[in-house]
């Protein structure tokens, strides 16, 4: 069981460090926007709450205040991230608001 924590562990911070980097990247290139850290918070609310959901299923850590509580947190963060990837589906750049200012531009 141990093995699974530490493997869970390794995969969080190598895919947390490559993240940082990517945003780091796009950052000093200017292509950060608010649309692009929505993103990341939508992938830290599901690691974590999975990460949470690991560290419940231990148990050495499931009897712990930390073990109890695991859960909890991890649904919350769980609801947090579903309403972030709605509010980001639902003010998605579309098509057509590209094509309307378009025409506008070159009268």
């Amino acid at each position: 069981m141990r093995l699974v924590t530490v493997e869970t562990v390794t995969l969080l911070v190598v895919g947390w460090m490559l993240a940082l980097g990517a945003i780091f990247i796009r950052h000093r290139r200017g292509e950060f926007d608010r649309r692009t850290g929505l993103n990341w918070v939508l992938v830290a609310c599901f690691s974590v709450g999975w990460a949470l959901w690991q560290y419940d299923t231990l148990p050495a850590t499931a009897d712990t205040t930390l073990g109890a509580v695991a859960p909890w947190v991890a649904t919350l963060l769980g609801f947090v991230g579903v309403a972030v990837a709605l509010y980001l589906y639902r003010t998605r750049p579309r098509a057509t608001d590209d094509t309307s200012s378009s025409p506008s531009e070159q009268s």
